[in-house]
């Protein structure tokens, strides 16, 4: 039979370290995400790579924070029941980052909204929730501190409350918006509708992801007064930096781009068109010198030449190339 220290170890600590590895392997993902986007957007708005630099350096500065925090635990207090069920301010942070993470990339989602669809009130709205949630997590830490035990976290209902479902609450709002929006520009043609059909599944993917996890969390922590909402906890943070990674590096797949690598984000993105009145695509493909590659690249790009050339001669609505920016 469990001891009353391995039972609160189990309840406890348990959970945390599984949401630990979840975190550390998210991590990952955002590293390598991070990496592939400075290497194959280095002509996007300095804004942009700043806004990215500094989501990896939050998302760095959670994954040290709970490290040492778990190593602590386990490693440097074993066998010291005391220090079990315990948050320092290592721990803190973790709740405090959450809520920080999650307002920039809502508030990034909020801009996109605002610049695609132009709504005040909808970007009003994405911006108080995700305001709402972003403070709460905050709070949450400081809440944390004041009361350290876990058994203590029940009674920090209205805060967590506030930080969860403000969180779920926008990255529903934003999910749906985007993909309405992308639902009314679909034109009819296979090509570009499969490209947008594409993004929608993207978009409702990492929103749900997101969604989600903060409502598992919220349900995990009102259906026991067990730590096992810390599974859903630790790995928050680094689903809403991956999801807006994702995102931004889509653009290497769903969309066309000019040899020279142009952004997505620049305002008001030219579209070339040849003497035939059919898209310039040459270069789609051409990433290598290499001859046999240019040869394949070739041939590809004939074959989307002929694929569109059912647009030939028809007017290219404005609102389709700024649906660009989605991605």
């Amino acid at each position: 039979m469990a001891t009353p220290a391995e039972k609160l170890a189990e309840t406890t600590e348990g959970p945390a370290l599984v949401g630990v590895f979840m975190n550390l392997t998210l991590y990952g993902v955002m590293i390598s995400q991070s990496v592939f986007y400075y290497t194959n957007y280095p002509k996007d708005p300095t804004w942009i790579k700043a806004y990215v630099a500094l989501l990896v350096t939050a998302d760095t500065l959670n994954a040290v924070f709970i490290c040492v925090w778990i190593y602590r635990v386990l490693i440097n207090n074993f066998g010291n029941q005391a220090a079990l069920g315990i948050g320092d301010w290592l721990f803190e942070t973790e709740q405090a980052l959450t809520g920080i993470i999650s307002f920039q990339v809502q508030m990034f989602y909020a801009w996109r909204i605002w610049k695609l669809v132009g709504n005040r009130w909808l970007v009003a709205v994405v911006a108080i929730t995700a305001t709402i949630g972003g403070l709460s997590g905050i709070g949450t830490a400081i809440a944390i501190g004041i009361r350290p035990e876990f058994l203590g976290l029940i009674h920090l209902k209205s805060i967590i409350i506030c930080w969860l479902l403000g969180e779920g609450i926008s990255d529903i709002i934003i999910t749906v918006v985007l993909t309405w929006y992308l639902r009314r520009h679909l034109g009819g043609y296979s090509k570009t509708d499969g490209i947008v059909t594409k993004v929608m599944h993207l978009i409702v993917s990492n929103g749900a992801l997101t969604a989600t996890f903060a409502i598992g969390d919220l349900i995990c922590y009102f259906a026991t007064d067990e730590a096992y909402h810390l599974i859903f906890n630790f790995p928050l943070c680094k689903l809403y930096g991956n999801s807006v990674m994702s995102t931004l590096n889509a653009r290497a797949i769903f969309m066309t781009s000019s040899k020279d690598a142009a952004s997505a984000y620049q305002s008001d993105p030219p579209i070339r068109f040849n003497q035939s009145g059919r898209p310039d695509i040459t270069g789609i493909l051409a990433t290598s010198v290499d001859k046999t590659r240019a040869n394949q690249t070739q041939i590809m790009v004939n074959v989307e030449t002929h694929e569109m050339s059912d647009i030939q001669g028809q007017e290219h609505n404005p609102d389709d190339i700024k649906a660009g920016m989605v991605v």
